[in-house]
């Protein structure tokens, strides 16, 4: 079987989309080798959580069709020849909230919303259900050298629903774009609750995650039978690693969870 190359690009970004897209072609052009796809994390778009309130978010969002952040990343996606998975603060044309969003950018210029938000950052203080709407499904699947791929976000990586319900429907991976803010003890639960999704499930979960002053870092790489393979730490830096399909299909020989949850119950988003 063939082995897949993702990108995992862990970095701090701010408040504008052109400075960040600015930054992303800065690093990927100077440190991209063959990844088959490159992964940003959440809000690498526009970092809502520096100091912005929801009119100021929505002002700076765009709409997929017309999008000049997309467009950009377009043509860095195009120089490289390579996918990239990119978070998207995506305009509705309900005032002020948005959709927070995955796309993936093809080569050719094609632009794809593969996943919306489905459970809102509304804990520890904090609404990200003032600026959102939540999405309303599960990711659409990418395949990608046979190996399929779903989406979550974030505070999704709380609600095990999501995750078992990939199970179900064949993933090998889950890649988890994430902007987790620091806090007592929340590097610990991230790093705690990423390896248990990935082992439960018995598949990849490529966690994408910014750094810096507002968020924990430690991006990586979890393996189907529990461990992490990578870890970034707390560095800004881009890394390359491979996952291979054989391992989930051993881990699901080894450890058919997912088999023996499919016989007792039936998960589903309402």
């Amino acid at each position: 079987m063939r082995m897949l190359k993702i990108g995992i690009l862990q970095d701090e970004f701010g408040i504008k989309p052109q400075d960040n897209v600015e930054k992303i072609g800065r690093i990927l052009l100077n440190s991209y080798r063959e990844a088959d796809i490159v992964i940003l994390p959440e809000y690498s778009m526009i970092n809502i959580l520096d100091g912005l309130k929801p009119p100021e978010v929505y002002d700076k969002a765009e709409f997929l069709e017309n999008s000049s952040y997309l467009t950009k990343i377009s043509d860095l996606a195009g120089k490289l020849g390579v996918k990239i998975l990119t978070h998207f603060i995506e305009k509705t044309i309900n005032k002020p909230k948005c959709y927070s969003s995955s796309v993936l950018v093809e080569p050719s210029g094609r632009f794809v919303k593969l996943y919306s938000k489905m459970h809102l950052f509304d804990a520890y203080g904090y609404r990200e259900s003032d600026f959102f709407k939540p999405g309303e499904k599960p990711s659409i699947k990418l395949n990608l050298k046979s190996m399929d791929l779903y989406v979550a976000i974030c505070y999704d990586l709380r609600f095990p629903e999501l995750f078992r319900t990939y199970s179900f429907m064949g993933a090998h991976g889950v890649i988890v774009q994430a902007g987790w803010v620091k806090g007592f003890l929340k590097e610990e639960i991230l790093d705690k609750i990423a390896v248990t999704r990935s082992h439960e499930n018995t598949y990849y979960l490529i966690l994408v995650n910014q750094t810096g002053k507002l968020f924990t870092g430690r991006s990586g790489v979890y393996n189907p039978f529990g461990y992490k393979e990578v870890d970034l730490g707390f560095k800004q830096q881009y890394l390359e690693h491979s996952i291979n399909p054989a391992v989930v299909e051993e881990a699901r020989n080894t450890i058919p969870v997912a088999k023996q949850a499919m016989e007792k119950w039936i998960v589903k988003p309402i």
